[in-house]
């Protein structure tokens, strides 16, 4: 450890900045409850400075790299797309942005160089991509589901957060040439800082996927259903004796299958299947006092989305 009064780094459960005593030998974060050990927090790397030096001479090394390389941020993590959780996103996050952060630092030096133009490289990476998902002259709508998530979710959240020259142009180049080329299956722009806050806003677990569901149909976070949903799991679910853990069980996975809808091709279809399957059904029963049906359903809704999402 090296010889400072403190030492920080950033919580692997939950992602929250600490600053520990340099004396501790395990210590528990303060935002999460988490036990830890100092080796066990994430420290970000430094500043590339050595790359940022060669700019001017080194344009065409650049661009190459990228090109050699940019696949990889989606062929070398098959699987990450189930890693959007409470306790597995951070983690995997930076474990992603170690191994794919240098392809952007050298498109950075390429095109500060003019030997190669964000256009060619936004281009260049939906060219790659293409055949993962088209074999036979058929379209494979669920591989460009998860390359989708993984771009979405992992790679231009960590683009945004190197904050490169070229990040936030790059990032809008590439979501506006995929939508031109995919109309039917858009994505949005986000952020790491807003993935990370999600988990730790209060209508996560129990009400997550009712939010969303509530939200596709316009209406207000405080309608009579989502009134109703919160109260049934602060009320009944909470007093059942595995209560507690269902509802820790879906804050962990609700925002991945969430997230996971959303990037689909058709979120809107999906959510009115799982209203009239699911959230009708259930609303009923909270309304007719049938608690435990509820329960019931609930379970049996999430057990059957986080089959077909994570799976």
């Amino acid at each position: 450890m090296p010889e400072f009064d403190h030492f920080t780094g950033r919580c692997p459960k939950c992602g929250e900045a600490l600053q520990i005593p340099s004396s501790l030998k395990q210590f528990s974060c303060m935002y999460c409850g988490a036990r830890l050990t100092p080796e066990e927090l994430v420290v970000e790397a430094a500043p590339q400075e050595a790359v940022q030096e060669t700019v001017q001479t080194d344009g065409a090394t650049g661009a190459a790299y990228y090109r050699e390389n940019i696949l990889r941020t989606v062929a070398d993590y098959p699987g990450i797309e189930r890693e959007l959780t409470k306790n597995d996103f951070v983690p995997a996050f930076e474990r992603y942005s170690q191994g794919t952060g240098e392809i952007f630092r050298q498109l950075d030096l390429a095109v500060a160089a003019g030997a190669m133009t964000l256009e060619e490289a936004a281009a260049e990476f939906l060219d790659q991509l293409e055949p993962r998902w088209n074999k036979n002259g058929r379209r494979n709508v669920s591989a460009l589901d998860k390359d989708k998530f993984v771009i979405a979710i992992f790679m231009v959240p960590m683009v945004r957060k190197m904050a490169l020259p070229i990040s936030e142009a790059y990032c809008q180049i590439l979501r506006d040439q995929w939508c031109s080329r995919y109309p039917k299956s858009p994505f949005n722009l986000g952020d790491y800082d807003t993935i990370v806050n999600g988990f730790r806003k209060k209508y996560l677990g129990l009400c997550f996927i009712t939010t969303a569901v509530c939200r596709e149909e316009g209406k207000p976070d405080d309608c009579a259903e989502l009134t109703a949903f919160r109260g049934f799991r602060d009320g009944y679910l909470q007093s059942c004796p595995d209560g507690p853990a269902l509802i820790a069980e879906y804050y962990k996975i609700a925002p991945c299958i969430v997230a996971r809808i959303n990037l689909s091709t058709d979120p809107a279809a999906r959510y009115d299947r799982i209203r009239k399957e699911y959230l009708g059904p259930c609303y009923e029963d909270i309304q007719t006092g049938r608690l435990a049906q509820c329960k019931e359903r609930y379970v049996r809704m999430v057990r059957a989305l986080e089959q077909e999402y994570l799976s």
